[in-house]
């Protein structure tokens, strides 16, 4: 079993009580698990969890193909469920986003943007003597951090992205501040926006880091 239906199935039955819970509905459907002539949701939690065939409908949820969605949902144990019926009712609530599949791969910041990007600003930093710089391929950043050169791997779910740090040369300057500051950017990012300028943001939806494009 994957790590929410787990999750959903603990919560459930340690209370009587029903939970909400925000997962990712994928833009395609697959085999139901118990009638592979029908097809099921894909759903999962965390944008790093693999996709889970969830078999029941979600009462009110309208799926588009496509589309990669996340939304709010109400879970609740049925009581007197039939021997090879649904354990579990699930009630849509709110949509949060959702987002086209083509929009929602790396091929964002790879294909349509690539090129260099530096750092105007950082959050707790008044000023930057070194900018940071920003290269994407191939899921992937490489740059400069402010003083040492460094590698790291990214994902993408609709808006909201998730880096991993590699590796980093292990020279020491007088812009370690700023090289510290621009990796906790890069750890505390959650989600971005790109119009002109590339934006990042914290889990609260605060301002923590933007980019613009250097031109070549």
């Amino acid at each position: 079993m994957s790590r929410i239906l787990s999750l959903i199935v603990i919560l459930v039955l340690t209370s009587s009580c029903d939970k909400n819970k925000i997962i990712y509905v994928a833009s395609s459907l697959a085999d139901c698990e118990n009638n592979t002539s029908e097809k099921c949701l894909q759903v999962k939690e965390n944008q790093e969890d693999e996709w889970t065939v969830l078999n029941n409908d979600i009462e009110g949820f309208e799926h588009k193909d496509g589309f990669l969605q996340k939304i709010e949902v109400k879970i609740s144990k049925i009581k007197n469920p039939t021997t090879d019926g649904a354990v579990f009712n699930y009630k849509f609530i709110k949509l949060i986003f959702e987002q086209k599949e083509e929009t929602n791969t790396k091929s964002v910041l790879d294909s349509n943007h690539t090129g260099k990007w530096q750092v105007n600003s950082m959050i707790g930093m008044d000023s930057l003597a070194k900018q940071p710089t920003l290269i994407f391929k191939d899921g992937n950043i490489s740059g400069n951090a402010g003083c040492n050169n460094y590698g790291a791997s990214f994902t993408l779910a609709g808006n909201e992205i998730t880096f991993s740090l590699g590796m980093a040369t292990k020279m020491y300057c007088t812009n370690m501040p700023i090289e510290k500051a621009y990796f906790d950017c890069l750890t505390k990012a959650k989600t971005y926006k790109l119009i002109d300028k590339l934006t990042f943001y914290d889990a609260d939806n605060v301002e923590i880091m933007s980019c613009s494009k250097i031109k070549e």
